[in-house]
């Protein structure tokens, strides 16, 4: 490989592969990764005007949010149940066979 391929490979071209400005706004104030939330600055587009953000935010309804939440119980029970089970076998390992 010449100089100029391996330059060449490495230039950087300006695209945006995967946005990372949201991981500022997910860190909570105090956090390990910086000193506390920063002051929320504006994205720009290419010609330097502000990019206005838009509400995404969907509304669900009433039976959606019943879903939601007996879906949530329903995997928390489960894990619940994984741990309770764990916890009988090594109850019956340690007294039923190993203090026997």
């Amino acid at each position: 490989m010449s100089d100029k391929n391996t330059k060449k490979d490495f230039e950087d071209d300006g695209r945006v592969y995967a946005d990372m400005s949201m991981i500022d706004e997910m860190t909570p104030a105090g956090s390990l990764f910086g000193g506390g939330r920063r002051k929320k600055v504006p994205r720009i587009d290419e010609a330097g005007y502000p990019i206005e953000e838009k509400d995404n935010s969907i509304e669900l309804e009433k039976e959606e949010k019943k879903q939601i939440v007996r879906g949530v119980v329903r995997a928390h029970l489960a894990f619940a149940l994984v741990g309770i089970i764990f916890i009988v076998l090594v109850y019956v390992l340690l007294v039923v066979f190993w203090l026997k």
